[in-house]
């Protein structure tokens, strides 16, 4: 099994919601607003991404590293005047809701 480590960042925007946990279409769980999480998955390469409503991130695909551990940061998009931008966010550009990247290093 493999760690895939999440940092989500705190913030205004989603503070009091817990966004989902998608890898290969499987639910992982939830992770909160400043929370760091460990998930246990395969060790073959998969696809993630986080939801909110009908929202999501961007979708990224990892492949394990020598450690065993991949660590992902996420965010959400709506940051100092984005804030305004929120219904743009979520009628527009819905998967753009939350930023998701891999931490290399």
């Amino acid at each position: 099994m493999t760690i895939l480590r999440i940092s989500r960042d705190s913030g205004f925007a989603d503070r009091m919601r817990d966004y989902t946990v998608i890898a290969n279409g499987t639910f992982l769980g939830r992770i909160g607003n400043g929370e760091t999480k460990d998930f246990e998955i395969d060790t073959n390469e998969q696809e993630v991404y986080l939801r909110v409503d009908w929202c999501r991130s961007n979708k990224l695909t990892v492949v394990p590293s020598e450690d065993g551990v991949i660590h992902l940061t996420a965010e959400s998009s709506l940051r100092g005047f984005k804030l305004f931008l929120a219904l743009v966010y979520i009628a527009l550009m819905p998967t753009k809701y939350i930023r998701l990247s891999q931490v290399h290093g």
